[in-house]
């Protein structure tokens, strides 16, 4: 048998080295879905930029005082050393084809193409520390619990980017949870799409979702609510729940506009290591219902209704959000069967007969009237709690 051997002449074929993001994407995918220690994969979010230069066979973290709680039982002892990763961490790249692997291969996109908006985002980020009010800047979009949101804009096209709330930034943590959903999204119709994001910078940037959030419509954009769109809607959680991908409820985190119709943001992805219940799709679909009944007051301070006017004004509102609720129910039973319809539907019916009942009450003069007497009442004893509370104070300081 003959000897292999390589030619003098012939070179042997370089291997490429592997770029700072993708070995990046391949310890976040490892820590998202195999580390299960919330400590352990804080910690190599928090260290994954320093991990991918270094090497990530080095992922260990000593505990912190006090230890490590699952409730009230201790799981890790304070002060110990322990090994996060090492032989793990390869055998998982070895067992999902290293880069090749769709949650690896996706992320590394993303975090490649941040290079691209870098320099507007630390442009926004200079003029925000010199600005006094951050909902006052020209490229505010949203508040969210951890974020703000602005616009920046690249090549003529404008993207929404979360920016971190506090000084000290949004761990790496959260940014990987809008990662693991974005290539889950990507290309799917309404559904948010993050082009790039930044572990270091604590940031993400996506394409501009379309219209405005559930809670900041006016009456005419219900109205022009088309059964279309409705079944768009459950269209795209559809597509949603087969991706794998999670959705947040909250109406805020969902957006409709009268052309493009509704658009769905703050994904996450169920291929997680944190242990949770599956969505279940039919209850998915019942959620929606919860945002389009909340259509122009989620998000908003409550405040009391003194006039007849102001009740009629929220009693055409109300007609409005029942008659697309009704829609939804019948476009919902048109495309779910079985169990999924009947859960679906019972969700959607509570949020109807809510509906109702405000507009049986709005639609009553005399309920109406004792409640602008009881609003009014309630007012009075808070104008003489605070003239009380100061005279107090005159006194106290006399």
């Amino acid at each position: 048998m003959s000897e292999r051997f390589t030619p003098k002449n012939q070179e042997r074929p370089k291997i490429r080295a592997k770029t700072p993001e993708e070995i990046q994407a391949q310890i976040a995918t490892f820590a998202a879905e195999q580390v299960e220690n919330k400590g352990d994969r804080r910690h190599v979010f928090k260290n994954i930029v320093d991990l991918a230069t270094r090497g990530s066979e080095d992922m260990t973290r000593i505990t912190e005082a006090g230890g490590e709680y699952e409730g009230q039982e201790v799981i890790t002892p304070a002060g110990i050393e322990r090994t996060i990763a090492a032989k793990d961490y390869t055998e998982f790249l070895r067992s999902v084809g290293g880069s090749k692997y769709e949650a690896i291969r996706g992320r590394a996109e993303i975090l490649g193409a941040y290079k691209d908006f870098a320099p507007a985002v630390s442009e926004l980020k200079e003029s925000l520390r010199a600005h006094p009010a951050p909902k006052e800047h020209a490229a505010f979009l949203g508040n969210g619990s951890n974020a703000r949101v602005f616009f920046i804009e690249k090549e003529g096209k404008k993207y929404a980017v979360r920016i971190p709330n506090r000084e000290e930034g949004i761990s790496p943590d959260d940014v990987d949870h809008h990662l693991a959903a974005a290539f889950l999204s990507k290309g799917v119709p309404h559904l948010e799409q993050i082009v790039a994001a930044s572990y270091e910078d604590g940031v993400t940037v996506a394409e501009i979702m379309p219209g405005k959030e559930m809670g900041k419509l006016g009456l005419e954009d219900i109205r022009v609510m088309t059964d279309g769109q409705l079944a768009e809607l459950v269209d795209t959680l559809t597509a949603a729940h087969k991706r794998g991908i999670h959705i947040d409820p909250k109406p805020s985190n969902f957006f409709y506009d009268r052309k493009a119709g509704f658009g769905i943001v703050d994904l996450a992805s169920s291929k997680i290591a944190r242990p949770s219940k599956d969505q279940v799709l039919a209850e998915i679909i019942g959620w929606a219902a919860v945002s389009i009944q909340n259509a122009t007051t989620y998000g908003r301070p409550l405040k009391e209704m003194l006039t007849t006017e102001e009740f009629a004004q929220d009693l055409e509102i109300s007609k409005a959000i029942l008659h697309v609720l009704s829609h939804y129910k019948d476009v919902v039973g048109r495309n779910l069967e079985g169990a999924d319809s009947v859960i679906a539907l019972k969700s959607i019916d509570v949020r109807i007969q809510e509906r109702q009942r405000r507009i049986d009450n709005y639609s009553d003069s005399d309920w109406v009237a004792g409640e602008i007497s009881k609003a009014e009442e309630q007012r009075k004893k808070k104008d003489v709690s605070r003239e009380s509370k100061s005279t107090d104070w005159f006194t106290i300081q006399t």
